[in-house]
């Protein structure tokens, strides 16, 4: 089947040596030509909702979850390598492919095909994985340098901690500013902390800077982080805020976006809202500093 180069996989089969052994087993070469990025399907969470008597109950599923993601790696596929992950996947007995859009940590998404299982054979269900699929899956992940909390609660049939729970912020949701009221409702006021993002920042000239992703020349973005309390609640209000009508959707002015964030000497991904639409009637802010930008006569 001809799909997009991109795979993103989020299963058992980030794990390489555990992907590996499963194509010498069946007769299949290793389907990866390089990995992307880490990367995250917004708005989704990990389930174990089927149960697949091939694979006796360890099957991996995605559903919605407003404010979750998913964690998972972007990959390049080879040419073929799409009959082995098919194969793996029981298509179409049990995964059925879609098309996703995907965030990686340096503020851009990309399109790439993942799966999930057909919604009709979902029972409703929680159905634990084997430990041995779990461990392969929790190994894929921290060998990736990616958080398994997600994968530690749903295992044990909880609900997950929200994945990233951190917002980068750099114009007026700053404290100090005129939105900081909408951050303050859902982000604990004491996790407050001076941070620094790549990205270009612009002057919008409407009273609201302007994010967009770096383009390689080193260029970062000074704001604050903080830790939000719910990310379904926060998000509710800051995407009418910011105007983001959902993933794919070409009206927002902005979208719900992650990057890698440094503050207080470590780094993490934390979301925030990159500009959507054109910048070339702007005025980039020298210093990536909304505090400290020049006014405009």
């Amino acid at each position: 089947m001809d799909k997009s180069p991109l795979y993103f996989a989020y299963s058992s089969d980030i794990n390489e040596k555990s992907l590996v052994k499963w194509c010498e087993k069946n007769g299949y070469d290793y389907p990866m030509k390089a990995k992307v990025a880490n990367a995250w399907l917004p708005d989704h969470e990990l389930i174990f909702n089927y149960r697949e008597r091939e694979n006796r109950g360890r099957v991996t599923n995605l559903r919605r979850r407003f404010g979750q993601a998913v964690p998972g790696v972007l990959f390049e596929v080879k040419p073929g390598g799409w009959k082995a992950i098919e194969a793996k996947k029981l298509v179409p007995r049990c995964y059925r492919p879609f098309d996703a859009i995907v965030l990686t940590e340096d503020g851009r998404q990309r399109e790439a095909v993942a799966y999930r299982v057909f919604a009709d054979r979902i029972a409703g269900t929680f159905y634990p994985p084997r430990l041995d699929y779990a461990a392969a899956l929790r190994d894929g992940l921290l060998a990736h340098g990616l958080d398994d909390r997600m994968l530690a609660a749903v295992a044990a049939g909880r609900e997950a901690p929200w994945s990233i729970d951190h917002i980068f912020v750099y114009g007026t949701l700053m404290k100090g500013f005129a939105r900081h009221h909408l951050l303050e409702a859902w982000a604990h006021p004491m996790t407050r902390q001076e941070a620094r993002a790549p990205g270009i920042l612009f002057d919008s000239r409407k009273g609201y800077p302007c994010l967009i992703p770096a383009r390689g020349e080193g260029r970062v973005v000074k704001g604050e982080l903080y830790r939000l309390q719910d990310n379904r609640q926060a998000f509710e209000m800051l995407d009418i805020v910011e105007d983001f009508r959902g993933y794919g959707d070409a009206r927002s002015e902005f979208r719900r976006a992650i990057v890698r964030a440094e503050a207080g000497g470590t780094s993490l991904p934390a979301w925030a809202y990159l500009y959507g639409k054109p910048t070339a009637t702007f005025d980039i802010i020298e210093s990536g500093d909304w505090k400290n930008r020049p006014f405009l006569a």
